[in-house]
């Protein structure tokens, strides 16, 4: 039920005469379905709209400028309930994770709307045929699409789902129409990586323009995989392979469009011990909250500060990360130091002990490991800072349940959240703006 709760004053659903509590129950003739169908309109120019109002159903006719929004929101209990995963993946990390966490953390979503509305990327095993005519007819762009490999039984063994439909001619007649594709592929060793990669790559690149890119990512596995399918961790010598292969098949790709279009993960730059591309490479940064650019990222916008910083503050600073960061952290203070030599801040790496220590990523570390790796130190300055990416999305907590606020009683210090490089120049340095 698309629940009106709030109309804003002189908006366009004010002025039309929609009211709050209304109930919208069709767009030209149609049912409406879910938000989806609300964002959909409200990029229209033109479009009917029935509403039920006690009782009685009042049709409204709109005609604006598409870039004007209608001006309303709806309830809670409107918005997109996710839809649960039809796989059972062999690496999936819902799987891997401790028992006993808050009931949130073991949701298994896979809905292609999240997809949409969020960036969530989607296997697109659990679509109809119906909702992927809706998806074409409405131009539902971009989607964010796990392949993993486009060699179907392959796929199926990672999935662990036998009546996943093929994905290429899937993908071809989402292209076909218009949808905008962003892929990804988890890489596990001896399932996806080699030939089986190079033939993924070769096959979405097939569909550019409207694949527009493809990011490679290593399987991530914790301590937490007893009665789980045997997999083997991506060492130094694979993903130094792996970022040589998809280097090489970049090359090709630049040189027929103009842009760069297969990625590698940080992570698996940091695992192959090789140099990060420097930040021209990663283009408009599509797929950075997929771990691709973001070092890259970090140290530009830590810079962009740099060039305007005038003195280094007062107090002392540690810079709280994982394993994985570190020596990116640590580079970007080692040039804040040599220009400001009075600066007094350092770097303290939290070895992943809840997930474990195979898991080195800083959006992985929890508040509990954060306690007990300060409490051994005696180089703790008086602020903490802390990257976004280590808290919720819409909350100050960890993924141990530990809050912030519990996380500064614990360790009796100030604490900043810094959600860029450009953020953890400006919380040690004075910067002039």
């Amino acid at each position: 039920m698309l629940k009106i709760s709030r109309l804003d004053k002189n908006s366009i659903a004010s002025r039309i005469g929609l009211k709050k509590d209304d109930v919208i129950v069709s767009f030209n003739g149609e049912n409406a379905l879910d938000m989806l169908d609300v964002a959909y309109f409200d990029s229209q120019a033109q479009f009917m709209l029935t509403v039920e109002r006690k009782g009685k159903q009042i049709t409204f006719e709109v005609s604006k400028d598409v870039n004007d929004p209608m001006g309303w929101d709806f309830y809670d209990e409107c918005y997109v309930e996710p839809r649960w995963c039809a796989n059972k993946c062999i690496f999936c990390f819902v799987d891997q994770l401790p028992k006993g966490q808050r009931k949130t953390l073991y949701v298994k979503d896979d809905d292609w709307r999240l997809s949409f509305v969020s960036g969530n990327f989607v296997t697109l095993t659990n679509v109809t045929d119906r909702e992927i005519a809706r998806i074409k007819d409405k131009k539902f762009s971009p989607l964010y699409v796990s392949v993993h490999a486009t060699d179907d039984d392959v796929r199926k063994r990672l999935l662990g789902n036998a009546k996943a439909r093929p994905i290429m001619p899937l993908l071809s007649e989402l292209a076909s129409c218009g949808i905008t594709l962003y892929t990804q592929v988890v890489m596990c060793p001896d399932y996806n990586d080699g030939q089986v990669l190079r033939k993924t790559m070769e096959d979405l690149f097939s569909l550019y323009p409207a694949v527009q890119n493809l990011a490679v990512v290593p399987v991530g596995l914790t301590k937490h995989r007893c009665g789980l399918s045997d997999l083997q961790q991506v060492n130094k010598a694979c993903a130094s392979a792996t970022i040589d292969m998809v280097e090489s098949f970049d090359v090709q790709c630049f040189a027929k469009t103009g842009r760069h279009f297969v990625y590698c993960s940080d992570e698996m730059y940091v695992i192959g011990e090789r140099e990060i591309p420097p930040y021209e490479y990663y283009g408009e940064f599509e797929q950075i909250e997929n771990g691709v650019g973001l070092i890259a990222d970090m140290r530009y916008q830590f810079n962009l500060a740099l060039q305007d910083a005038v003195a280094a503050k007062k107090g002392s600073f540690t810079v709280v990360t994982g394993v994985a960061a570190t020596p990116f952290i640590q580079e970007v203070l080692d040039e804040a130091k040599r220009l400001f030599p009075e600066l007094n801040a350092n770097v303290v790496t939290v070895t992943n002990k809840f997930f474990g220590e195979t898991v080195t990523v800083a959006g992985l570390v929890v508040g509990q490991d954060i306690v007990s790796t300060l409490n051994e130190r005696t180089d703790v300055g008086d602020t903490l800072l802390l990257p976004r990416v280590m808290l919720k999305e819409t909350e100050d907590v960890f993924l141990d349940g530990m809050t912030l606020d519990e996380l500064r009683k614990a360790v009796g210090k100030k604490i900043v959240i810094t959600a860029d490089g450009y953020e953890l120049c400006q919380a040690i340095l004075e910067c002039e703006v």
